[in-house]
């Protein structure tokens, strides 16, 4: 969705109704982090097909999402709703100059984009691989990016895609502060050391819960 001042992602009223979900039903903590305005890249953890909505209900600003084209098309009964949200469908390491152009767009329009830079739910081994596609926007659009971690909610399986919706979970979203990449190096070894910021700044979120927790 796009509103007449140029921001991407679902409205008041959207981002209202999503908060009542995950607030009522998954039980995540009301207080909203508060993100920088200007153009913006969320990276985090993907563990469900909940986590969107998550992460939209955890911070203070839209956010347009890129999803996998798989579920785009194949669930052509949601379509309408992905659209309305505003969200870019992607071929997960394939060929995506379209989705790329989508992306920057929204980037460099202002708004705030958010990735699930892992490529799919609850993969066999999290955060092992970062694709280099929020990199790839960061380093053309010259935008800051923000770190998450979704924790408690029920893992993707690759067969029940509904799960997590409606079985009740106790989410929580970790949200860090922004950080930017470092000046480009030369050679095809910059991509690499992208990706292994981008990982080691959204495990280092996960060491951080666990310390809170235990203070509890």
């Amino acid at each position: 969705m796009v509103a007449k001042n140029g921001t991407v992602g679902p409205n008041a009223l959207l981002r209202a109704v999503d908060r009542l979900f995950c607030c009522g039903w998954h039980r995540l903590p009301r207080q909203q982090a508060r993100l920088p305005d200007g153009p913006l890249i969320l990276v985090g953890n993907h563990i469900c097909g909940l986590d969107p909505l998550l992460i939209q209900a955890a911070v203070n600003r839209p956010l347009s999402f890129m999803m996998s084209r798989e579920y785009y098309q194949n669930m052509w009964y949601a379509r309408w709703g992905f659209d309305l949200v505003g969200a870019i469908a992607v071929n997960p390491g394939g060929a995506n100059r379209q989705a790329l152009r989508q992306a920057l767009d929204v980037v460099r329009g202002g708004n705030a984009l958010c990735i699930f830079p892992e490529g799919a739910a609850n993969p066999p081994i999290p955060l092992h691989r970062i694709l280099p596609g929020a990199a790839l926007i960061a380093r053309e659009t010259g935008a800051p990016m923000v770190p998450f971690r979704v924790s408690g909610v029920w893992p993707f399986d690759h067969v029940h895609l509904w799960r997590s919706f409606y079985r009740r979970s106790r989410a929580s979203v970790v949200v860090g502060e922004a950080i930017d990449l470092p000046p480009a190096g030369a050679g095809r070894g910059q991509l690499q050391d992208d990706s292994k910021l981008i990982r080691h700044a959204i495990r280092k979120l996960g060491k951080s819960e666990r310390r809170s927790d235990k203070e509890m």
